[in-house]
């Protein structure tokens, strides 16, 4: 038993430390404002939905705005793994396209973008498929316990716009250790945001 509270509290610290790099990977892009972080005071009820049946509920590990260009002042909320291989990430990414179905129908006009960043692929023979409205359905089916009263009639319930909806707003990012020493300092960063404020301001 204490092997696998032990085991279970590595996975999570592991987690944690996924959550916090991703951040910094994010906002090192200048175009991020990555602010609610789970399980950070304040963030967990911003990342926070109920799933429609079962009483049970869920929570992204990352959430904020995007900054400048098409998509400035867009929400965003995300998903992360910090795996070394794809082991078990094709039944996460099932779930997380799940989550992202059930958190647009409940507040579509916040659902601009969901991510999913990993520090390794899965399903590499049908990466092209994995931000398609047919990979979303068929998560939502695979959930469908906890997404519809009548999980039998899944099929029929699914509804294919949201399904359509919510690919559209998937992003597939993987990191590497090494990626992530490629970044800007917070000086350079700095002068990149100073540059965007002149710039709006007209200066």
């Amino acid at each position: 038993m204490g092997e696998a509270i032990k085991r279970g509290e590595s996975l999570h610290e592991l987690g944690r430390q996924g959550a916090r790099r991703a951040k910094q990977w994010l906002e090192s892009t200048s175009r991020v404002d990555a602010c609610w972080v789970n399980p950070d005071k304040g963030a967990a009820d911003k990342l926070s939905f109920d799933w429609p049946q079962g009483g049970e509920s869920f929570s992204f590990d990352l959430g904020g705005t995007l900054r400048y260009g098409d998509f400035h002042g867009q929400m965003f909320y995300a998903e992360v793994k910090k795996y070394a291989n794809s082991g078990d990430l094709p039944a996460h990414y099932r779930e997380f396209l799940a989550k992202c179905y059930v958190a647009y129908l409940a507040m579509p006009r916040l659902a601009d973008n969901f991510m999913w960043i990993s520090w390794s692929p899965h399903a590499a023979t049908t990466w092209d498929k994995l931000t398609s409205a047919d990979t979303v359905k068929t998560a939502v089916i695979a959930n469908a316990k906890r997404v519809f009263a009548d999980g039998a009639n899944a099929e029929e319930l699914a509804d294919d716009e949201v399904c359509a909806k919510v690919a559209e707003r998937l992003w597939l990012l993987v990191l590497s250790d090494k990626q992530e020493a490629l970044v800007p300092d917070p000086v350079h960063l700095g002068l990149i945001h100073n540059h965007e404020l002149l710039k709006a301001s007209g200066s």
